[in-house]
């Protein structure tokens, strides 16, 4: 149920946006959608179908190094360049603005990718950016840039101080473009809709960025689109580069609206009104070069070598993708059989894949039919590959028709059957089929159009099979309700939980409270950027903020003033919680892996530190072939090769203990996962009011290795304890493990500990404060509690065994018949997960 909003709330949610989103997401991993809020100059994604914008291109230069640079009023979804950029937030939450229009056009794969880079990889600071692929976006990769965000109105020493990081984002944006290969991209005004930046300086600064790389010379990207589908940003844009570029010795020409230039021309055409449409595959029949085409796969014939010096066709994809995609083919696939399609990245091309097809000649069959079947069969799976990897496009050449000995009519027809076929079981998204003849194969060209005259409808009637393709709607719109916030999760008990979090927070507002009170341990690791953020947060909501610190309480913020500020404030601090609470994870687990596994690299001594340790451990895990450390320094996962433009070494890996070594078994390439349960000890719940939802075991290579060092020096044997936690914690504690901070029971009478239960029961009343929830997070560990004594209030390590020797302490203390409280996270193991919900 969606989470209604009504007067003062609307204004509230729409102020703080961004908090709520990176609240709701980093506490929950849930996605919040708001309908019906209105801001300035925010990308509209709740409407229920997109505005057509017509692509125009109203102004156009080509500098002296060859970069073309021009400002386009278009859709970026439909936009046809190499890579779009998307206007991203830190967490790479794609839920509002821009990036929620591009996710829903693109696919599900977009923030999925996203997830993990965060997952693996952090934050993405304000100034940086990251890329990801496009899935149905007409492009190969999207950039997803952070812009600096400003306070809505934000007087100029603000806004000088964000510019820096406006310049940075763009400047990163062309780094790894250049890094990808891309030779064409679409960059929007980043900063000047949900976070607020001017948008004449926004213009400004992000065309002066693009002098400054035209002036370095020859430039890799050849093509560079300010693109944006609203008036005012055109118009800004072309007004910066007419100011920044037009001068006494160099010139510009305005071009005519309405036409797609440059990187475009090289592109199969667009869809003619009479191009067949088979559910949603659209077949397209045109002459042009196969290595050309903007398309998300491209298919080549080869041999069972995948030798692409031999055939005209592979020799063509060979020169136009660099010497990379032989290398990719031969070391990784080795020999193949005939039928087989074997898949690589597209490197130079402009592709995400390329499908290599092994065909053998006609005379090589035992029959014709053999043959052609086989002709079929491998058109066929490159359509299954393409349909697998979510392609938006897809370029055929005349399979067969040159050496292999199949005349042009039975490849014509065989390839558009094979096509037809395809389209009645398709689900996936719209697909664009190219059928793409060579210039001067003009024999096979009117065989390729004759099949596809016979697929055209006939005018005096309408066919079932073939459908008109409308543009998918921008958003999901469920009718004219209003304002609201949609939570969205596969999990009903997380969307709960969610909802019960944003509903407290509105409740300031709606029960006219005055004082509200966060409490949350990690207040405690608030720096000096914090503090100065609180004192705005002060001075901006007009509120009085106490920070507070008691020996036996959770740090808390106690926020005083009218409802409404009091509310903004609330979802701004939890947002800055929510923050650190990343920050502090990222660095726990960056001493976690650098006590079980080593990058040594002998020349690059500098780069041996724990956090580019996990960046590369990270990425190691998740198949990654290269990573960047810095602009300078990247890393070959493929050669285990670290390398500047000055020197280049190899890499190792040292796993510093066995435990560790079959870490990137895990199918989520991580060093950690979550696995469901098919089955549950119900014992373990019986009389508690409880019934379990799911359960789900905990794998995590790094805490079970120090687990066990840990347990070399406890003579005692682990106990199997539990722990009650707010559904927040779930995902750290799988990721670094327990941790102080995370759930500190309301009476904390033995100690500033970590605290367990020897029971599920006894779990409830130790942990208060959450009987209003209607599911309960409770997690079974392995702890070693050793040599134990009685605890008290106020201890922050075990007492001392001796007075003699003070450094000689307990392992663990103990409250009351089942209460134990360790003082160091890595003596317990977290293994299952319950989620149970009250009877």
């Amino acid at each position: 149920m969606d989470i209604v909003l009504q007067g003062t709330e609307v204004d509230i949610v729409g102020q703080c946006e961004q908090a709520l989103v990176k609240a709701v997401t980093s506490k929950f991993g849930c996605t919040p959608i708001l309908h019906g809020i209105n801001n300035a100059n925010r990308w509209d994604t709740t409407s229920a179908k997109k505005p057509k914008v017509t692509p125009e291109e109203r102004w156009v230069i080509t500098l002296p190094s060859g970069l073309k640079i021009s400002v386009w009023k278009d859709d970026l979804t439909t936009h046809r360049v190499d890579a779009v950029v998307n206007a991203a937030n830190e967490d790479l939450q794609h839920a509002g603005g821009l990036a929620a229009v591009l996710v829903k056009a693109g696919g599900p794969i977009i923030q999925q990718e996203s997830d993990r880079i965060t997952k693996y990889n952090g934050k993405v600071w304000t100034g940086q950016a990251v890329v990801t692929s496009a899935g149905k976006l007409p492009c190969k990769n999207v950039i997803h840039a952070v812009g600096p965000y400003v306070r809505r109105g934000a007087d100029h020493r603000e806004i000088d101080g964000a510019s820096k990081y406006l310049d940075e984002a763009i400047d990163s944006i062309l780094k790894i473009a250049e890094s990808e290969n891309l030779k064409s991209v679409a960059i929007p005004a980043i900063s000047s809709g949900l976070f607020n930046f001017p948008l004449d300086r926004c213009a400004t600064i992000i065309v002066k960025r693009l002098k400054k790389y035209s002036e370095h010379g020859r430039n890799a990207i050849r093509e560079i689109h300010l693109v944006n589908n609203d008036e005012r940003s055109v118009s800004e844009m072309t007004r910066a580069c007419k100011q920044v570029f037009v001068t006494s010795n160099s010139s510009y020409r305005p071009t005519q609206p309405n036409s797609y230039s440059g990187a475009a021309a090289a592109m199969p055409a667009k869809p003619s009104p009479t191009s067949p449409v088979m559910n949603k595959v659209t077949l397209h029949v045109t002459k042009g070069h196969i290595e050309k085409q903007h398309t998300t796969a491209i298919v080549n014939t080869t041999n069972p070598r995948l030798d692409l010096s031999v055939g005209a066709v592979s020799k063509a994809i060979s020169r136009e993708a660099g010497n990379k995609l032989q290398s990719e083919a031969t070391s990784t696939h080795g020999f193949n059989n005939y039928g087989d399609v074997v898949k690589t990245k597209g490197w130079n091309l402009h592709a995400n894949f390329v499908y290599h097809v092994i065909c053998q000649h006609k005379s090589q069959s035992s029959s014709a039919t053999q043959s052609l079947q086989m002709l079929n069969s491998v058109v066929s799976k490159c359509l299954s590959k393409a349909e697998k990897d979510q392609c938006s496009s897809i370029a055929f050449p005349a399979i067969g028709s040159g050496d292999l000995g199949f005349t042009a009519s039975e490849v014509a027809h065989i390839m558009t059957t094979a096509v037809r076929a395809f389209s009645t079981a398709y689900k996936g998204g719209p697909m664009d089929v190219y059928f793409v003849i060579y210039p001067s194969e003009d024999a096979t060209f009117q065989a390729f159009m004759k099949e596809y005259a016979a697929l055209q409808p006939s005018p005096s009637h309408s066919s079932a099979f073939f459908t008109p393709r409308n543009e998918p709607p921008a958003y999901e719109e469920k009718g004219n309700q209003g304002p609201r916030i949609e939570l969205r999760s596969s999990s009903e008990a997380v969307r709960c939980a969610a909802t019960k979090w944003v509903h407290d927070i509105l409740d300031i507002q709606r029960m006219r409270k005055t004082t509200h009170s966060i409490r949350n341990n990690h207040i405690q690791h608030f720096g000096h950027k914090e503090h100065n953020n609180l004192l705005s947060l002060q001075a901006k909501f007009s509120v009085g903020l106490k920070v507070c610190y008691t020996a036996d309480d959770p740090a808390s913020i106690i926020v005083r003033g009218s409802p409404p500020d009091v509310t903004a404030t609330v979802l701004e601090v939890e947002a800055m919680c929510c923050e650190i609470q990343e920050v502090y994870a990222k660095a726990a687990e960056e001493t976690m892996l650098y006590s079980v596994v080593r990058w040594v690299c002998k020349d690059f001594p500098e780069m041996q530190s724990p956090e580019i340790n996990a960046t590369l451990e990270r990425a190691y895990l998740a198949g990654k072939d290269v990573v960047h450390i810095n602009s300078d320094i990247s890393v070959d996962f493929l050669f285990m090769e670290m390398q500047s433009q000055e020197k280049k070494c190899k890499m190792e890996r040292e796993c510093l203990f066995k435990l560790y070594r079959p870490a990137q078994g895990l199918p989520e390439k991580s060093y950690f996962e979550r696995k469901l349960e098919q089955k549950m000890d119900t014992g373990k719940i019986k009389d508690t009011g409880l019934r379990a939802v799911c359960v789900e075991r905990v794998e995590n290579k790094a805490l079970e290795q120090l687990f066990e060092l840990n347990k070399k020096g406890i003579t005692k044997d682990p106990m199997t304890l539990y722990q009650r936690v707010p559904a927040q914690f779930c995902r750290f504690i799988s990721w670094i493990g327990f941790q102080r901070e995370y759930s500190p029971p309301d009476e904390q009478r033995f100690g500033q500990g970590i605290y367990f239960t020897e029971s599920v029961k006894s779990a409830m009343p130790l942990w208060k404060g959450m009987e209003e929830e209607e599911y309960v997070y409770i997690v079974e560990a392995e702890v070693l509690t050793g040599k134990d004594t009685v605890g008290s209030t106020g201890l922050i390590v075990p007492p001392s065994k001796q007075q003699q020797d003070p450094l000689i302490r307990y392992d663990s203390v103990k409250g009351g018949t089942d209460i134990h409280v360790i003082f160091n996270g890595q003596q317990a193991v977290p293994r299952f997960i319950y989620t149970l919900k009250r009877m």
